[in-house]
């Protein structure tokens, strides 16, 4: 079985359990308020922040980071875009948690960071599909990506880059080599970003209408490419 293989069996309980959560649901009915879809944002903006930041400086895996993987500054622009300073929001306890994990990996064991970066990729096929219910539900112009740019940006590219990873992880000799580290680091990840979502304060949500969450299970998009 291949590592990518591993990572989709191992995933697979997570990817159910985060679609139920509070977060998901108001994403997936169109029933999310903009304070609360700001805070969520925020915090995987700490996520990305740290897992980037550890991948570009990191011998062994800065090889599979690609400039177009970066999200940092596209979440900040969102945040501006949606009337929100960046800075003024702080990681909740479970986002700190991951990024204590993802800080020690890099240090401990950073083939575990390629396991995060194929599960944020692979929420990208999902994103696209959400992102417009997402900006109706926010007020957002239809005619404008300002304010979703996180689940639009390089929509056209996402599916080749995807690829490129998912190659790259089951035929690399650094990833072959390192195949539990990423398998592990990918399905504790995901374990965590359910948790985070769990822990996100929401309104109930109103309406019933289904799309698609973006780390959401095997029925998304992003699962039946990954």
């Amino acid at each position: 079985m291949s590592t990518i293989s591993d990572i989709r069996q191992g995933i697979a309980s997570s990817h159910d359990a985060i679609e139920k959560t509070p977060y998901s649901i108001a994403m997936m009915s169109g029933a999310m308020r903009r304070d609360d879809y700001a805070n969520g944002l925020a915090q995987l903006m700490f996520v990305h922040r740290a897992m980037e930041t550890s991948l570009a400086s990191t011998d062994g895996v800065k090889d599979f980071f690609e400039p177009e993987m970066e999200r940092t500054e596209t979440i900040r622009r969102d945040l501006l875009s949606l009337g929100f300073l960046p800075d003024s929001f702080s990681p909740i306890t479970q986002t700190s948690d991951i990024v204590s994990v993802l800080n020690r990996w890099q240090a401990t064991k950073p083939a575990s960071l390629l396991g995060c970066l194929y599960i944020l990729e692979g929420s990208r096929m999902g994103s696209l599909v959400i992102a417009r219910p997402l900006a109706a539900s926010l007020g957002l112009p239809r005619d404008t990506a300002a304010g979703t740019e996180y689940h639009t940006q390089g929509a056209q590219t996402a599916p080749a880059r995807l690829r490129r990873l998912k190659d790259a992880i089951d035929s690399s000799p650094y990833a072959i080599d390192h195949a539990s580290d990423i398998a592990d680091g990918a399905v504790t990840f995901m374990d965590r970003l359910n948790v985070m979502y769990g822990a996100l304060n929401v309104r109930p949500a109103e309406s019933q209408t289904k799309a698609v969450c973006p780390f959401s299970s095997g029925r998304t998009a992003q699962l039946r490419s990954a």
